[in-house]
């Protein structure tokens, strides 16, 4: 028997958690799915058949610009940290995103662990839905993940005709789902996708050979430096910080940033480590693919395919890694 949820019930569900519980869910407007803010009152609004966010949820944790603390001059300065005053659940996360959040704790939570990024972490519950209509573009299977991967959610939900069977796969995310009306039934479960595959296997190991080969340079004269690929990325964290001070206060601001913008690493004096173009379009990729998995063991990537959609002059990551395979050493 397996336990499945109604669609009404599921959002009965929800509303009443969103009583207690900041609840961030995918919301279509002028054609645009993005993770936004719902209260009770707009569970309805909802997009439960999206096919993939144009964002990824990874806004939520780690936001496009957030301040971190504040000091306050006053008779003695005062540091004032940023807090988190609600839980959270962040619903409807496709598979590949909540890896995509996995792999960015790996990099946030290991020691020291970034607070900011923690705190929000612990207070927040993953509810995810298995994707049963992925796009052209996406590879997850190619890069450990699949269309109904439950590894780095706290529940899963996959959709059938009778509603949606619930799989806790956390102790959050049981006792979660002690307050949902579900019902037993016996259910065939859906007939998960085929996806397109990439040989991703063996690339950190070709990587290292490839260095410095003319192929770099000649992809980056098509890069624009709009740095949308890592924008969209559900797992780049690169990060720039500064300082802002107004009306006698401080402000510690943590910002976005790509390894690909022209001034990313550069050092006092203006000296840069990467000085031409293809030093910084290269980066991208060692980094996902060589420096990243020897450290925390996986590819850098989720293989949400966000970036080759979006990617204004077709810069595709999956004909990257084909051509590296593919190259003479």
């Amino acid at each position: 028997m397996t336990k499945v949820i109604t669609k009404e019930d599921l959002l009965s569900w929800l509303r009443q958690l969103a009583e207690k519980y900041a609840i961030i869910a995918p919301v279509t407007s002028n054609g645009v799915t993005l993770y936004k803010s719902v209260g009770s009152s707009e569970i309805d609004k909802i997009n439960l058949n999206f096919s993939k966010t144009e964002l990824s949820p990874k806004n939520w944790f780690f936001p496009p610009s957030e301040t971190l603390f504040t000091i306050v001059k006053d008779e003695l300065p005062r540091i004032i940290p940023a807090s988190v005053d609600r839980e959270a659940i962040l619903f409807g996360l496709r598979p590949c995103d909540a890896k995509g959040i996995a792999l960015i704790d790996k990099a946030f939570l290991a020691e020291p662990a970034d607070v900011f990024y923690q705190e929000k972490r612990d207070k927040t519950t993953l509810i995810g839905l298995a994707c049963l209509s992925p796009c052209l573009e996406c590879f997850c299977t190619s890069v450990g993940g699949g269309p109904a991967d439950l590894t780095h959610l706290d529940i899963l939900l996959t959709e059938t005709a009778e509603g949606y069977i619930t799989q806790a796969t956390t102790e959050k995310g049981k006792q979660l789902l002690t307050g949902a009306p579900r019902q037993e039934k016996e259910i065939i479960p859906p007939v998960l996708p085929s996806l397109n595959l990439i040989l991703a296997e063996g690339i950190t190991e070709l990587m290292p050979r490839v260095f410095n080969d003319a192929y770099w340079d000649r992809v980056a004269d098509r890069c624009i430096h709009c740095n949308i690929c890592a924008y969209v990325c559900p797992c780049c964290y690169c990060f720039d910080i500064r300082d802002y001070v107004s009306k006698g206060k401080i402000e510690r601001v943590r910002s976005w940033e790509s390894c690909q913008s022209p001034g990313f690493t550069r050092l006092a004096g203006g000296y840069d480590p990467r000085p031409t173009k293809g030093a910084h379009f290269r980066q991208r990729w060692y980094h996902k693919l060589l420096y990243f998995p020897p450290i925390f063991g996986d590819i850098k990537c989720t293989g949400c395919g966000r970036c080759v959609r979006s990617c204004p002059v077709n810069i595709d990551i999956r004909e990257i890694i084909t051509d590296v395979q593919r190259m003479k050493v």
